[in-house]
């Protein structure tokens, strides 16, 4: 079934509240695919209608493992998000002393570990992110960390990244951008989300998990 075509707002409360309902509950739910066209649309549908149309969220069933590959094609529709509320709630002390410290929204740090690794804490990519937040080596000896799998370092370095972006770029969408593609790479762009596919995907699902979050932490 193909659901028609909405504005990211009017989805937000429509799908994501019924999607991310039933993904963080113990009932089976569907694969759902994800098109975005040149304006910005979003189609989703429960099957791969044409190879415009790409997985966003694997159903318990479908056993095929999304890849990583170098952080340009990091295809985060690929990444299944597991039954994860346990873990949230484990990790949420830590997140909120992140936000607090950082003057942060809870909801958006949530948002951006369950994109990045799902809330697995030992999560490696093959392009050599490491931990909760996906923190690249330089990025986090930048940020003294000393053990990227350590759940506390990995959030507070991560939330005074996202913080560091926020102050220089100064929207959500343009942080994103930032933390998935490089400050350098949205700054060669005029402050404009780069125009990868992998990096405008991550941040319009980073935007919906958030707004997810805001409404059900």
């Amino acid at each position: 079934m193909l659901i028609k075509k909405l504005n990211f707002y009017q989805l937000n409360k429509i799908f994501l509240t019924l999607l991310f309902g039933m993904l963080l509950s113990n009932s089976a739910w569907a694969d759902i695919y994800l098109y975005i066209d040149k304006s910005g649309n979003q189609f989703f549908s429960q099957r791969k209608v044409n190879d415009n149309y790409q997985l966003l969220l694997r159903s318990k069933s479908n056993k095929n493992r999304g890849s990583f590959k170098n952080w340009k094609e990091k295809s985060y529709t690929n990444i299944t998000i597991p039954n994860s509320r346990k873990l949230q709630t484990q990790y949420h002390p830590l997140v909120l002393q992140a936000a607090n410290r950082y003057q942060l929204e809870p909801a958006f740090i949530h948002a951006v570990i369950t994109a990045e690794s799902s809330y697995q804490r030992t999560a490696i990519s093959s392009a050599g992110a490491k931990g909760l937040m996906q923190l690249m080596p330089v990025t986090a000896k930048r940020f003294g960390v000393i053990d990227p799998f350590d759940p506390a370092q990995s959030i507070n370095a991560g939330a005074q990244y996202l913080y560091k972006l926020l102050n220089e770029f100064k929207t959500k969408k343009l942080a994103l951008a930032a933390y998935n593609a490089g400050e350098g790479t949205v700054r060669r762009h005029n402050k404009q989300i780069p125009p990868y596919p992998e990096t405008q995907r991550y941040v319009s699902k980073v935007m919906g998990l958030y707004q997810y979050y805001k409404n059900n932490l």
